[in-house]
């Protein structure tokens, strides 16, 4: 696997190959951060967080193009993973063990941007989009990205949809508080 773009594009990384992970595919990468691009002016200095790291892709895609990137990762393993990966490019990760949904609410800054890819068969997408609203992680224009199956049906609670695009049969959700 390798990085899509920015200041490490096309830098081969060594992912993590857990059946629990599945890490998101480069032509999906790279939409993200072009749709991302299109919102956002600049991404410099921005707060990006992967609430469900698994491999830590996208993580070091949002790192690339300049976002001060946070991780959070349940597995103990997998974390493990992920430091060693941003040791290959002598980066150190923001990365927090634990679950997501819990620890999330303990950040003093505020996401710009959130990627959500938990498992897709969990009730993790509507968990988390509730702790992000209610516990002031975001800002009135801050985007959240959720990847999930094409067919799965997602309650917003409160966020408008501002975009969706289809990747084979994934699909990625962009929201806005309303």
């Amino acid at each position: 696997m390798q990085i899509t773009g920015g200041k490490y594009n096309s830098r081969k990384i060594k992912t993590p190959e857990y059946d629990n992970i599945k890490p998101t595919l480069s032509k999906t990468r790279q939409g993200i951060f072009n749709t991302l691009s299109s919102l956002i002016s600049d991404f410099e200095g921005k707060v990006f967080i992967d609430m469900f790291s698994g491999s830590g892709i996208m993580g070091l895609e949002a790192l690339s193009r300049g976002f001060k990137v946070i991780c959070f990762e349940k597995d103990k393993k997998t974390a493990f993973a992920i430091k060693e990966t941003y040791k290959t490019l002598n980066l150190l990760p923001e990365l927090y063990f634990g679950d997501a949904v819990k620890n999330i609410q303990k950040l003093s800054v505020k996401a710009d941007v959130i990627f959500i890819d938990p498992p897709y068969d969990s009730d993790l997408y509507e968990k988390s989009l509730d702790v992000i609203k209610n516990n002031n992680i975001i800002i009135s224009n801050s985007i959240v990205v959720l990847e999930h199956l094409e067919n799965r049906t997602i309650n917003t609670f409160g966020f408008e949809i501002i975009k969706t695009k289809n990747y084979g049969n994934k699909q990625i959700t962009y929201l806005r508080l309303l």
